[in-house]
């Protein structure tokens, strides 16, 4: 799915704040194999039930929870390929559970493949953050999260009058000098200090949005020793 230039710019603000949830802060007791729709949008994806259906506490089933009311509208929060974890009304009241997807309004095939796809990003962003990586394709905030911010930021446009922004960054060995230094009585004594020297440098260019290139110093592994690609977000629309 190709997003347009002009498109980006409000999205990629929602993606950052999802991202930093997914990140920092997620709550999410996650169930293995299971995509869950706040990684990617704010909005709840409702979906209408069909019939009254029984809910589980895991996808393994141990656990009923309750029985959906019908008719009603079910707030989808994440979903595998053979059961959706929705927040419905049951006959004990309101709940949290798991149905099997034939209880519920079918997603579009193409929603189903985007958040897919969206998922298989999320995960390889997730591993070159944890290892303080940065890749083509990556966005300011996934930068930011994986190696800090930059020392020095520069924006500009390009040619074409498509925004552009250049973040750099420096890299320092911390070095220990010790100097004496006379006492009372003729005494001496050892004072450290630390000074930083500069050992490397990492400069990382961004077009619309996204990285676009990056520009290490000969010698100096700042972000990996290999240069990374992943897709760029993708919306998900329900």
């Amino acid at each position: 799915m190709k997003i347009s230039p002009a498109r980006r710019a409000p999205w990629l603000a929602l993606f950052t704040v999802a991202l930093a949830g997914w990140l920092h802060a997620d709550p999410i007791v996650r169930e293995p194999g299971a995509i869950y729709l706040s990684d990617f949008d704010a909005k709840p994806m409702k979906l209408k039930l069909l019939q009254p259906a029984p809910a589980y506490f895991d996808l393994g089933g141990t656990r009923y929870v309750g029985t959906l009311r019908f008719p009603q509208f079910v707030e989808v929060q994440a979903i595998t390929d053979h059961a959706y974890r929705v927040r419905a009304n049951a006959q004990q009241g309101q709940v949290l559970g798991w149905v099997e997807p034939k209880y519920l309004q079918p997603i579009a095939p193409e929603t189903l493949a985007a958040l897919k796809k969206s998922e298989e990003r999320r995960v390889t962003v997730a591993a070159l953050i944890a290892k303080n990586q940065v890749a083509i394709g990556m966005t300011p905030a996934e930068v930011t999260l994986s190696i800090g911010k930059p020392q020095k930021k520069a924006a500009h446009a390009s040619k074409d009058q498509s925004p552009e922004e250049t973040w750099d960054y420096v890299k320092y060995l911390t070095i220990p000098q010790n100097t004496a230094v006379a006492g009372p009585g003729g005494a001496y004594t050892v004072v450290t200090t630390y000074i930083k020297k500069p050992i490397g440098q990492l400069t990382i260019h961004f077009k619309e949005g996204l990285v676009e290139s990056l520009d290490q110093s000969e010698g100096t592994i700042l972000t990996g020793e290999e240069t990374t690609i992943v897709a760029p977000p993708i919306v998900v629309y329900w």
